[in-house]
């Protein structure tokens, strides 16, 4: 029997829009980096700095992140996991620890799919799942599906939940 998430697969283009998102962070963070070493480097009278090495090492910092943010983040697609039993919902997902939640269906309170800015972009979805636990907030979605999966993940939660609620 295969799982929901062999049925209802991510896509492969999550890393890359998590990769983006990263990326637009981090070239903003190192070039006010640069800027800021480079005036207090140069107010020293008697150190001299070359703009040139700075920026090149501006340079490199940006593209070593981003290299490493997208190897992660394959990585995290490779061990995301969900998948349903018939009293509860198992989602698992990381890369150095593992964390994963189980979510009895009579104790989840709320579903729905949403999209951030760059979901829209590249047409993913995120599946949120809601219970009355404080972690279910951070580990209690399924992110990067495209509509037709998070649509129909949606619905045979909810209909799980009608099951579970009589």
């Amino acid at each position: 029997m295969s799982t929901l998430r062999e049925q209802y697969p991510l896509e492969n283009i999550k890393p890359l829009k998590k990769t983006i998102g990263f990326s637009i962070i981090i070239i903003i963070v190192v070039i006010f980096a640069s800027v800021f070493i480079i005036a207090m480097l140069s107010s020293e009278q008697n150190i001299k700095i070359s703009v040139g090495l700075v920026l090149i090492l501006a340079v490199l910092l940006i593209i070593l992140s981003i290299i490493l943010k997208y190897i992660y983040e394959v990585i995290y697609l490779k061990n995301y996991f969900y998948d349903n039993t018939p009293e509860s919902l198992i989602i698992k997902k990381g890369v150095f620890s593992i964390n994963e939640i189980t979510l009895p269906f009579n104790r989840i309170q709320d579903v729905y799919v949403d999209q951030d800015i760059l979901d829209r972009i590249f047409g993913l979805y995120d599946v949120h799942v809601s219970s009355a636990t404080s972690i279910s907030a951070v580990l209690s979605h399924i992110d990067g599906l495209n509509k037709n999966n998070s649509d129909t993940i949606r619905d045979l939660i909810l209909k799980k939940i009608k099951e579970h609620g009589k």
